[in-house]
């Protein structure tokens, strides 16, 4: 086998909690509330956009913060 073959062999995907781990949901908390305060302090209404708080909250938490 060959270099360039062994580089192609199948990985396991990681483990859940390696995973959860790594992102760290602990340190979640801080931007979630900073985001959430700037939802707040816009003044703009959430009645139809709960798609785009949702959506904030994801990114700010687990990608933001967590992978960071």
């Amino acid at each position: 086998m060959d270099r360039l073959s062994a580089s192609r062999v199948a990985m396991p995907p990681p483990a859940a909690r390696d995973v959860l781990e790594l992102l760290k949901p602990v340190t979640w908390f801080p931007p979630i509330w900073a985001f959430l305060c700037g939802v707040v302090s816009s003044g703009v209404p959430l009645g139809d956009r709960w798609p785009f708080l949702v959506g904030g909250i994801l990114l700010t938490g687990p990608l933001v913060c967590g992978t960071s």
